[in-house]
């Protein structure tokens, strides 16, 4: 469907036709739906559970989720859709086996640091797939921000619990992407030592120690605005008015041209 057809598609779900609409959705996303939901569980029957688990979220409030999606936004609605779809396996796959917590190493993240984190180290998102999750909530956040949080997360980590991460994912889609015989008997998925050898640990303390050294050559605001950003977890509106700034606007732009050079001096 071309921009047009999606306007009118949601348009449609938004008036007394929706069930039609519902219906003309249904018969032309059901592969795709289907597709994400096989690709994370491990037979047909599983996935026949968890596509009626997606149909069934985003019918529910009157299509509440479909109609969240921007015309303007960063993705196609089909891609947009898929990483949707895939937060709805994830919740489908969580009320059967319940939610890993962060490490207690990493109890002090912010909660814009606590998605990405679950994004990118426990549901292997891409940095795309990513900021299209944090969108909604995180408005705004760019991909050399996304990078910076994530080298931190990544340096605060330990390599054993690298492994555990890598781990636990194999263990989860050992059950839902275990592959199956022509016989239809299930085959084992191997969980390979994901731990970084030793040349990529001196590379990730090299990458840590320049960017501490970049951020101390900040001046004093600078790295009070980053501070309260990326580490009390506030708003750029509550940003502006404890440090003078007029508008949340500026602080984004300020945030962003700081951001932007300290990219440029890692790279």
């Amino acid at each position: 469907m071309c921009d047009q057809d999606i306007a009118a598609l949601l348009d449609a779900l938004r008036s007394s036709s929706s069930r039609d609409a519902w219906v003309g959705f249904l018969e032309s996303y059901s592969p795709v739906l289907y597709q994400t939901a096989r690709a994370c569980t491990r037979d047909e029957d599983a996935a026949a559970d968890c596509y009626l688990h997606i149909c069934e979220q985003l019918a529910r409030n009157r299509f509440q989720r479909l109609l969240k999606f921007k015309l303007a936004g960063r993705a196609s609605f089909i891609t947009w859709l898929r990483v949707v779809a895939r937060n709805l396996c994830f919740d489908w796959h969580r009320s059967r086996s319940g939610r890993h917590r962060p490490f207690k190493s990493l109890q002090h993240l912010s909660q814009l640091e606590v998605e990405v984190y679950n994004c990118r180290f426990n549901r292997g998102f891409s940095q795309e797939e990513t900021l299209q999750k944090l969108e909604s909530t995180f408005p705004g956040v760019s991909l050399s921000e996304l990078a910076l949080i994530e080298g931190r997360l990544h340096s605060s980590l330990s390599s054993r619990q690298h492994w555990i991460l890598s781990t636990r994912k194999q263990l989860v889609f050992s059950k839902t992407i275990a592959s199956v015989g022509e016989e239809g008997r299930e085959q084992s998925v191997d969980v390979i030592d994901p731990r970084p050898d030793q040349e990529t640990l001196i590379v990730g303390r090299q990458q840590q120690a320049q960017l501490e050294k970049c951020v101390a050559s900040l001046t004093t605001d600078e790295r009070l605005i980053l501070q309260l950003r990326f580490g009390e977890d506030l708003s750029l509106a509550e940003i502006a008015h404890l440090t003078g700034l007029e508008d949340a606007q500026r602080v984004h732009r300020r945030i962003a041209a700081i951001l932007k050079r300290l990219g440029a001096a890692m790279q």
